[in-house]
C-alpha cells in the first residue's frame, strides 16, 4: 500500500472520530433534553455554538497549516478536541454545555482544511476526486452510521448520556499520535517552510502570475463554494440536528430505532461521496454536485411526505438516500472545485474560507432558526428547511467553473485562467516567474 493511500485511511479515521465527537449529541439529544431540560431553540444553539467557533478554528488553523505545517495542526488540534469532547459529559448548566461545545468547535474545524489539501496534493491527478472524498466521507462512515448505534448502545448499556461522550473521545488523541509519528508535510507545504526557515521570501505563481494568500477570493470557485457552503452546511446540521427529535416526538421512533434511521443516513453518505467523487472524475464536478442537490431535495421532500406509524425500516431506506445525496455535496464543493482551482500551497486556505463561512452561516445560524421555527410551528418546519437546501445548491451550482481534469481534457473550449478568476481581476498582465 502506498503512502498517499495510508494517508488518507489514517486521516479518514481521525476526521470520522471528530465527527463523532460533534454530532453525536444530536443523536441522544432527546435524553439529554429531558435531563437538562432544553428547548428546541437551546437545541438550536447548541448545535450552532459549535459550528460558529468551528468557522474561525477552520479558517485560522488552515492558514496556520498551510504556513508553518499541516502536520502540527491536525495532531494537535484532534487532541484538544478530544478533551473536549470528554469535558461535554461534565457539563449541568446550558451556559457550560454553550462554552465546552464552542471551544471543541474552534480545534474540530482545525484539521479540515489541511487535511483535504493534503490528500488532494498527494493523491494521483486521475484519482483525486475518489481519495479526497473519502476524507468527508469518513465522517458519514464514522460519525452518522457508526456513531449512532455506538451512541444508543452506551446510553443504554450504562444509562447515562454522559458516558457516551468520556468514551468516544478516546479514539481521537490516540489516532493523532499515530499521524505524529507518521505523516509528513506534502511537496508544496515542505518547500515554504523550507524557504521560510532559511529567510527567504517565497513567491508563488499561478500561470506567470504572482498570487498572494488572499488571492483565493479572486477565485470564481472559491466564492461559488463559499456561497454554496451555506446551504450545505444547513442542510447536515439541521438534518443532523433535529431528524432524531422528528423520528422521536413526530414519528414516536424509539431511540435504537433512531439510531439504526441515522446510521443508515451515515452509511449513505459515506457511499454518495465515494460514488459521486469517482463519477465526478468522468462526468464532470459541476454535474455531479447539481444532479446530487436535486435528489437531496427530493428525498427530504419524500420523509416529510411520510405518515405518522410509517415504520422504520421505510426511513432507514429514505434516510439512506438522504444521506447519500447529500453528503456527495461535500468533497465536491470542498474537496476539489476550490482546491483544484488555486495553486497547492493554498490549496489549504481554499477550502477554510467556504469552510468558514458555512459554519458561521449554514451550521451557526440556520439551526438556531430551525429550533426557533419548531418552537413557533412543529418539527416539520426544519425538515422543510433541510429538503429546501438541496434545491438552492443545484441552482448555485450552475455558476462553478469545470475543474475535472478528465472533463475538461474532452471539452471544446477548455477553461482558461481567466475563466477561474472573478471578472475584475481577468487580464491583469503577467509577471516572469522568478527562479
Amino acid at each position: 500500500m502506498k503512502y498517499y493511500q495510508k494517508l488518507t485511511i489514517l486521516l479518514g479515521l481521525i476526521w470520522g472520530f471528530i465527527a463523532i465527537q460533534r454530532i453525536v449529541i444530536a443523536i441522544i439529544m432527546p435524553a439529554i433534553q429531558a435531563d437538562m431540560k432544553f428547548s428546541y431553540t437551546d437545541v438550536g444553539m447548541i448545535i450552532s455554538i459549535t459550528g460558529l467557533i468551528w468557522a474561525f478554528g477552520t479558517i485560522i488553523w488552515a492558514s496556520i497549516g498551510d504556513t508553518y505545517g499541516r502536520r502540527p495542526v491536525i495532531v494537535g488540534c484532534a487532541i484538544l478536541a478530544s478533551i473536549f469532547s470528554w469535558m461535554t459529559g461534565m457539563v449541568n448548566t446550558l451556559g457550560s454545555m454553550l462554552a465546552v461545545r464552542g471551544v471543541l468547535g474552534f480545534f474540530e474545524g482545525g484539521p479540515w482544511g489541511p487535511a483535504l489539501a493534503t490528500v488532494g496534493e498527494e493523491a494521483p491527478e486521475e484519482k483525486r476526486g475518489a481519495f479526497v472524498a473519502l476524507i468527508p466521507g469518513s465522517f458519514f462512515l464514522i460519525g452518522v452510521c457508526v456513531g449512532p448505534m455506538f451512541a444508543v448502545w452506551v446510553l443504554t448499556k450504562f444509562g447515562s448520556w454522559r458516558n457516551v461522550f468520556y468514551i468516544i473521545s478516546i479514539p481521537g488523541i490516540i489516532l493523532a499520535i499515530i499521524a505524529a509519528f507518521f505523516m509528513h508535510e506534502p511537496p508544496s507545504v515542505a518547500a515554504g517552510i523550507k524557504a521560510r526557515k532559511a529567510g527567504q521570501k517565497r513567491v508563488v505563481y499561478d500561470q506567470g502570475h504572482k498570487v498572494k494568500l488572499t488571492d483565493v477570493l479572486k477565485y470564481k470557485n472559491v466564492i461559488i463554494s463559499t456561497i454554496n457552503s451555506i446551504p450545505v452546511m444547513a442542510w447536515l446540521w439541521i438534518y443532523s440536528g433535529f431528524s432524531a427529535l422528528f423520528l422521536a416526538k413526530v414519528h414516536h421512533l424509539s431511540m435504537e430505532s433512531i439510531g439504526m434511521a441515522m446510521s443508515a443516513s451515515g452509511l449513505g453518505g459515506f457511499l454518495g461521496m465515494i460514488i459521486m467523487g469517482r463519477l465526478s472524475d468522468g462526468m464532470g464536478r459541476k454535474a455531479a454536485i447539481m444532479l446530487s442537490g436535486l435528489l437531496c431535495c427530493v428525498s427530504g421532500l419524500a420523509i416529510i411526505a411520510m405518515p405518522v406509524g410509517t415504520g422504520v425500516a421505510a426511513f432507514a431506506i429514505l434516510f439512506f438516500f438522504w444521506g447519500m445525496f447529500g453528503g456527495a455535496f461535500f468533497p465536491l464543493y470542498l474537496g476539489t472545485l476550490p482546491a483544484e482551482s488555486v495553486p497547492p500551497e493554498f490549496a489549504g486556505t481554499a477550502v477554510g474560507v467556504p469552510t468558514a463561512v458555512g459554519e458561521i452561516i449554514g451550521a451557526a445560524v440556520m439551526p438556531t432558526i430551525a429550533g426557533a421555527l419548531a418552537d413557533a410551528f412543529s418539527l416539520y418546519a426544519p425538515m422543510w428547511m433541510a429538503a429546501i437546501a438541496g434545491l438552492v445548491i443545484m441552482l448555485v451550482s450552475v455558476l462553478y467553473v469545470e475543474t475535472a481534469p478528465k472533463k475538461v481534457a474532452r471539452m471544446t473550449r477548455k477553461p482558461t485562467r481567466d475563466d477561474h478568476l472573478l471578472p475584475p481581476f481577468r487580464g491583469k498582465p503577467a509577471p516572469a516567474p522568478q527562479p
